[in-house]
């Protein structure tokens, strides 16, 4: 074999494996996650005193499951300030996405927004606010 066929084939080798090396790293960006907050607020009655052991948990969840949730313990008098970090691109595929929270002390549910809030894409510019109401049937911890 001539060397310069050697020579063209190694080029021709090498210039495929560059293009198969660049499709993979744009197929690997287009895959992350474009990660933005939702910045809210979660509102308690006014009466409440959380337990020690209290922990809240906002949710954001669509027909198919959860798209981001977050907890928060150590809670004093509220309103709780809250941040949910999640993926822009599953707020955008989401059908009729909604934000709810729940309030657990000494293990049981004590509290929950009694209508989820329904979001709309941009969502991220908005001001929410959360307001937690007890559970029917709950007595106080």
């Amino acid at each position: 074999m001539p060397i310069d066929a050697a020579v063209n084939r190694t080029t021709t080798a090498m210039r495929l494996m560059l293009t198969l090396l660049a499709m993979l790293v744009l197929a690997g960006c287009a895959g992350t996650p474009q990660f933005t907050e939702l910045r809210t607020s979660v509102t308690p009655p006014a009466e409440l005193e959380p337990s020690a052991d209290a922990e809240l948990s906002v949710r954001l969840h669509d027909a198919s499951g959860t798209l981001a949730e977050t907890s928060l313990g150590q809670l004093s008098s509220g309103p709780w300030p809250v941040v949910l970090r999640y993926d822009s691109r599953s707020l955008e595929e989401a059908r009729a996405p909604q934000l709810s929270a729940e309030l657990r002390q000494q293990g049981r549910l004590t509290h929950v927004t009694e209508e989820p809030v329904l979001l709309r894409a941009d969502a991220s510019d908005e001001s929410i606010t959360l307001p937690l109401s007890p559970r029917p049937g709950t007595s106080p911890p």
